[in-house]
C-alpha cells in the first residue's frame, strides 16, 4: 500500500511536456548579381545593399528590384532584405570602374532616419548643411566636402561625439550614407560621385534634419570624347579635361555595344593610355550601336 502510495505521487509530481518553440521565418529571398557592368538587385523591397570600397562602406536602399551602379573602387557588395535570412554577395575585381545603372522607377521620398543624441546631451540644436564645390567636374580628381555646423539653442557646439547621419542621392536612385561625429560641433563626409547629374544631400541629428544640393558634370573638354569607329577598331581622342590637363593613364573608359531594342550584348572596360584610347573591336552579331562612357560623358556611335 506505501509502495503504491509513493507512485502515485512520483506521477502526480512530474512536470507536463513543454512545446516547441516555433523556429523563425527564413528571411525574404533576395538575389545580387553583375550585369552590363551594374548590379542587378532582385527580392522583396526594401533590400539594403552594401558595399566595401576604399573610401569606407557605400550603404544604399532598394525599394524594389532593379539596377544599382556599382560604386568607384568596389571590392564586395552584399544585398539582404530586413535582418533575417541569409545576404546575397558578389565579389568584384578591385577598383573596378562605375556604370551607371538604368533609372529605376521614382520610389516615394523617404523620411530621412534620425540619430538619438547621447544620453548628456538631449537638446534642442540647428545648424547648416553645405557643400563644396556646389559643381563638381567628373575625373579631375575633384572631391565634395559635405559639412554640417551642428550647435544647441544658445548657438554652443554640441558635445564632441554627436551622431550625425549624412545621405547623398543621386539622379539615378544611388544612394550613399555615412554617419560622422562632431568635433567642435562639425561634421565632416569625402565622397566623389560616379555619374553625372544633380545630387541632394540630408544631414540629420536628434530632431534636426537640413538638405543641400550639388551638381557633377563631366570634366571633359567638350563634353564628348572624340571617337573614330569603323567597325573593327575605335579610337578615342586626343582627350584633355577641362582645365587642360590630359587623363590619367588607366582612366577606365566603359564600351558596350546594343541591338535595336537597347539590349547589352557585348561590354569591354579600356583604358586611357597617353591621353587616347585604341581597340579592336569584335564582330558582334544583331550590334547596331556603340556606347562610350568615360568619366560622367557619353557617346553613341552607329555599328557599321
Amino acid at each position: 500500500m506505501r509502495r503504491l502510495l509513493l507512485l502515485g505521487l512520483l506521477v502526480a509530481c512530474r512536470p507536463a511536456p513543454q512545446a516547441a518553440l516555433p523556429s523563425a521565418a527564413p528571411g525574404s529571398p533576395v538575389t545580387l548579381r553583375v550585369q552590363a557592368g551594374a548590379l542587378q538587385v532582385q527580392g522583396a523591397g526594401p533590400v539594403t545593399v552594401t558595399c566595401d570600397t576604399p573610401a569606407g562602406p557605400v550603404v544604399r536602399v532598394q525599394a524594389a528590384p532593379g539596377r544599382l551602379a556599382v560604386p568607384p573602387g568596389a571590392v564586395r557588395c552584399e544585398a539582404a532584405a530586413g535582418e533575417a535570412g541569409r545576404p546575397a554577395v558578389v565579389e568584384l575585381p578591385a577598383g573596378s570602374p562605375t556604370t551607371p545603372a538604368a533609372p529605376a522607377p521614382p520610389a516615394a521620398p523617404a523620411t530621412p532616419a534620425t540619430t538619438a543624441f547621447p544620453a548628456s546631451s538631449r537638446v534642442a540644436v540647428s545648424g547648416t548643411l553645405r557643400v563644396t564645390p556646389g559643381r563638381l567636374s567628373l575625373g579631375e580628381r575633384e572631391v565634395w566636402t559635405v559639412t554640417a555646423d551642428v550647435r544647441a539653442r544658445d548657438r554652443r557646439a554640441v558635445p564632441d561625439g554627436t551622431p550625425v547621419e549624412l545621405r547623398a542621392a543621386g539622379p539615378l536612385g544611388e544612394t550613399a550614407v555615412a554617419t560622422r561625429l562632431t568635433v567642435n560641433g562639425v561634421a565632416r563626409w569625402s565622397l566623389t560621385p560616379a555619374t553625372a547629374g544633380r545630387f541632394t544631400f540630408t544631414a540629420a541629428s536628434g530632431a534636426w534634419v537640413a538638405r543641400a544640393g550639388a551638381q557633377a558634370v563631366s570634366g571633359l573638354l567638350g563634353q564628348r570624347p572624340r571617337a573614330v569607329f569603323t567597325g573593327r577598331g575605335l579610337t578615342l581622342g586626343p582627350l584633355r579635361w577641362q582645365d587642360g590637363a590630359l587623363p590619367d593613364d588607366g582612366t577606365p573608359v566603359r564600351l558596350r555595344a546594343l541591338t535595336r531594342s537597347g539590349r547589352v550584348v557585348w561590354s569591354a572596360d579600356v583604358a586611357v593610355a597617353g591621353g587616347q584610347v585604341q581597340v579592336d573591336t569584335p564582330r558582334v552579331r544583331d550590334a547596331v550601336t556603340l556606347r562610350v562612357e568615360l568619366a560622367g560623358s557619353e557617346v553613341s556611335l552607329p555599328w557599321p
